[in-house]
């Protein structure tokens, strides 16, 4: 008899963590948050680099994703996704447009920090943690 009962124990025990487990991503989509980072991507930012004449030096396409502070879930950002895509386009031009002609590339870390700076400014402290650069691209104009 004490062989039956553990193994309906076993089972009973087996049962409820599976369904924890199953029960897990419905948790995380009715906004618990996470336990792992939380990263959201930002639609891409373009722009044309204008140089003398009003002629197009080159195009820019920057690829980021947001990294969340801990706890965090994405639709804490949703209110805030036009402000910081415009922010973000308005942040890049400057930088680029800014820039003499033989001066060195764009780093990764300064576009990093001034995104950064500019999603803290939008949504406030305590929400995005870090900026990640998923893609650079430029594309020249001079012919």
């Amino acid at each position: 008899m004490g062989r039956l009962v553990r193994r309906l124990f076993l089972i009973a025990t087996l049962a409820a963590v599976g369904a924890l487990w199953l029960n897990a991503p419905a948790r995380a989509a009715e906004g618990a948050p996470p336990d792992g980072p939380v990263f959201v991507k930002i639609p891409s930012i373009s722009f044309s680099v204008v140089g003398v004449a009003n002629k197009n030096k080159k195009e820019v396409q920057i690829l980021v994703s947001l990294e969340l502070e801990k706890g965090q879930i994405e639709a804490v950002i949703d209110p805030y996704r036009r402000r910081l895509q415009d922010a973000f386009l308005i942040s890049m031009a400057e930088t680029w447009d800014s820039r003499a002609p033989d001066a060195p590339p764009v780093q990764g870390e300064e576009i990093k920090a001034k995104l950064l700076k500019a999603a803290t400014d939008i949504t406030g402290p305590g929400i995005v943690k870090s900026v990640l650069l998923l893609g650079i691209g430029e594309r020249s104009h001079v012919r």
